[in-house]
Parts: C-alpha cells; structure tokens; sequence
C-alpha cells in the first residue's frame, strides 16, 4: 500500500463513491472533524476505568467510523442510520443519570484529567453536530445520524460527571 498518491495535491479528494470533492467542503470537514472526534474519543477510552464505559466508547467509535463512510457515500445503505443508534444513546444517558448533580451549574472542565478529556470529546462532538448540519443543507444525509451525533454530545456531557477525580 502507498500512503501518498498525490492525488489531492491540488486540493481535492475522493469520496467512498468516487466523487472528487474540494478539501473545503462542508462533507469534508464533517468526515474530519468526526475523524477528530474518533480519535480524542480513543483517548477518552484509554482513560475509563469502568470496562462498560469503555466497551460503550468502542462501540461509539465503530459508529463515527459508520458516519465518515455515510458522509463520504450518502447513498449506500450500507451506512445508513436507524433510530437504534441515536436510542442507544438515550439509554446510556439513561444509566448515567445517578452520577449528575442535583443542581445543574456551568461546568469548568479540569477536575481530573479523564473528566477533561471527555469535555474536549463534547465539544469535538458539538463541531461535528454543526458540520453535520452544512454538509446535510449541501447534500441530504441520513437525519439518524444528526440525531445520533446530537446524543453523543449529550452521552459525553453526563458521562464527565461519572470521572470527576
């Protein structure tokens, strides 16, 4: 396998379908800011010290991995979304819920190190979410895996507060 081809020297790339598209797409930046997300989300799981959560993060990250290859072939059913990835979620947020306090406050990451990179992972997630959104106005996505990215958010945001030192 060669790593460069040299193919995108110019500034475009190709797409599972075989479409050439500009670095500067807004499908583009969704695939990398979910390439993104995937990799702090690993960091996350290297962190975790419950095997559920990090068993729960894998599976999170199998799923990005689904959404970069829906985003890079939108047709393809095999990509496709249903309701059970976004339920997923809302179950494990579900799970999760004894850990949040009583009276919600603004937050200030940093009170471990784990907790910390799960706020980093929230608001990759959030950049996605809103890429998600100009990729789908430019070109229709599965409406499953917005909603699905909008839960991970969510999922990460209830998860910091199981970590907090």
């Amino acid at each position: 396998m060669n790593p460069t081809t040299k193919a995108g020297d110019k500034g475009t790339t190709c797409f599972l379908s075989g479409e050439r598209s500009s670095k500067n797409a807004p499908l583009i930046h969704l695939v990398g800011t979910l390439d993104e997300l995937n990799s702090h989300l690993g960091l996350v799981k290297a962190k975790l010290t419950d095997q559920d959560d990090w068993k729960f993060i894998e599976a999170a990250q199998i799923n990005l991995m689904k959404l970069m290859a829906h985003a890079s072939d939108p047709v393809n059913e095999k990509y496709a979304f249903t309701e059970a990835e976004p339920s997923g979620l809302e179950g494990e947020i579900k799970r999760l819920r004894e850990f949040l306090p009583q009276k919600f406050s603004l937050v200030v990451p940093g009170k471990s190190e784990t907790e910390a990179f799960i706020h980093i992972a929230r608001t990759v997630a959030r950049k996605a979410e809103r890429y998600f959104v100009a990729a789908n106005d430019e070109k229709p996505l599965n409406p499953h895996a917005g909603e699905y990215l909008n839960r991970l958010s969510d999922y990460l945001f209830v998860l910091s507060y199981k970590y907090p030192g």
